[in-house]
């Protein structure tokens, strides 16, 4: 017999059954959808995220907070020794097997070929208030590991022109940075096709622990205009390197990390100081700027960088390692340093300048990053932000000595 309601009973039954299908159907067209979706790549401390572009074009934007990567090479507790031992190798290969033309550079190192025009110290000189950025080329670091697909050489090289650096530095230890020497000369090439025209091309540096004169001169080789020399490696051999670069046509950038290590520079009659914040025994980098609050939290006279004080009159100064914040760049131009060298940040942009797709333009992220390092951005006025990061801060399209409109 009907019972009362029955078939109020068996309606709600049929909706309901209705409803729930229609949830596993959209349930099931999500996860198909998403089953097409590529992945980016592993990320350390969790899964990877899915993205809407591929793999390669699918990174992260440049960010100033990327999660660490344990040591990608095990070395000793004392990584200067373990690099330094790694070079030595790399130096008798080189007296073994000379390059072509490294052998015939060596024999012609002359005080005549002493650089005349001086394209690294004139293309960092800036007026008064003004910072200029020097890109540094690597796409792996012995803390991070692998840290982007970085474009090709050539295509860098047109980049950091285009986005307005000063100059390029090249790291050419393939098995710790990534790029060779090779690379190095790939960069330079690129540059020389914009002789004659404005902008001027950009001086390319080799950036490597250099411990003996046929390294210089394997740089020489492929193009450098300069070398950075590692004082902490070198100690009292740093005047001694410095002329054996003058002599095969290269100017020369001392990095230093402590006050001793200045003067042993400043000895050397060094002309352009590289101020560095890393412990070379270590490889750490101790960053003045609180990476939460994004504001610069220890004062400059109580970090490595107060060091620029004691550079002689006359001379340069380069402000290096971990410098990826506008704020520090611009605390750094106000405290009279000419220059900052900025590595995986700039690398992080221009493997973003090469991404593409429906959400994705391919902007040069690079030349908005050192539009915002460049800019006439105020510390106390325009702190640090995702806009001025992005060069679309205060002061970012107004920069002192070049105007865009």
């Amino acid at each position: 017999p009907d019972l009362p309601g029955a078939g109020e009973t068996s309606g709600g039954l049929v909706m309901l059954c209705v409803k729930t299908l229609c949830l596993l159907l959209v349930l099931a067209a999500s996860v198909g959808t998403l089953a097409f979706l590529p992945m980016a790549g592993p990320r350390i401390g969790g899964p990877s995220p899915y993205r809407l572009f591929s793999a390669k074009s699918a990174r992260s934007a440049p960010s100033l907070h990327h999660s660490r990567r344990p040591m990608s090479l095990r070395m000793s507790e004392n990584v200067l020794e373990s690099m330094m031992a790694s070079k030595q190798k790399v130096v008798e290969e080189l007296k073994a097997n000379p390059p072509p033309g490294v052998a015939e550079r060596l024999e012609a190192m002359s005080e005549a070929n002493k650089p005349k025009k001086n394209p690294v110290f004139k293309a960092m000189k800036k007026p008064k208030g003004t910072i200029t950025v020097m890109p540094q080329m690597k796409f792996k670091t012995p803390t991070l590991g692998k840290f982007c697909e970085p474009p090709e050489a050539d295509i860098l090289s047109a980049h950091y022109y285009e986005a307005g650096a000063a100059v390029i530095a090249c790291s050419t230890d393939e098995e710790l940075f990534g790029f060779t020497m090779k690379d190095l000369a790939t960069a330079r090439k690129w540059q020389d096709k914009k002789k004659g025209e404005f902008p001027s091309p950009l001086p390319v540096l080799a950036y490597d622990v250099m411990l003996d004169p046929i390294q210089l001169a394997d740089a020489a080789e492929a193009g450098a205009q300069g070398v950075f020399l590692n004082v902490a490696a070198l100690g009292d051999k740093t005047k001694e390197m410095g002329e054996a670069a003058e002599n095969l046509g290269m100017e020369w950038i001392a990095e230093v990390h402590n006050e001793e290590e200045l003067q042993t520079a400043i000895d050397a009659e060094c002309k352009i100081f590289g101020i560095c914040n890393r412990d070379m025994e270590s490889y750490k980098l101790i960053s003045p700027v609180d990476s939460v609050l994004r504001d610069w939290t220890t004062p400059l006279e109580e970090t490595v960088f107060a060091l620029g004080d004691k550079v002689p009159a006359g001379c340069l100064k380069v402000a290096m390692g971990n410098v990826n914040e506008t704020l520090m760049a611009w605390k750094l131009r106000d405290a009279g340093y000419n220059c900052v060298m900025i590595g995986e940040t700039l690398m992080r942009g221009s493997e973003m300048r090469m991404a593409s797709g429906p959400y994705q333009s391919a902007y040069n992220e690079a030349k908005g990053l050192i539009k915002a390092f460049r800019s006439k951005g105020s510390v106390k006025y325009g702190p640090s932000s995702t806009a001025s990061f992005y060069g679309k801060g205060e002061g970012a399209k107004e920069t002192l000595g070049m105007i865009s409109m």
